[in-house]
């Protein structure tokens, strides 16, 4: 998913969706964090998990997309 550049560090092939994804993580852990301080089977456990897992299928999304990236760069560069 990433490539190694010439400066020595990591830099992900799509640096907006890498961005994305780690702000993503950010509402994914303070939505667990809040899971354990909701009464179960509330209304507000019941959103909580709602934005808990839409964040979590958007992430996966993006992460797919970086790995579809990685491969087109990668197969387009080898062939060209």
């Amino acid at each position: 998913m990433e490539k190694k550049s010439t400066q020595g560090y990591h830099e992900p092939d799509c640096v907006l969706a890498h961005d994305i994804v780690n702000k993503l993580s950010v509402i994914i852990g303070n939505c667990d964090l809040l899971s354990e301080q909701v009464q179960p089977g509330s209304e507000f456990a019941k959103r909580l998990r709602l934005i808990h897992d839409v964040a979590q299928g958007i992430a996966r999304e993006l992460n797919e997309h970086q790995v579809e990236l990685t491969f087109w760069k990668t197969h387009h560069q080898s062939s060209a």
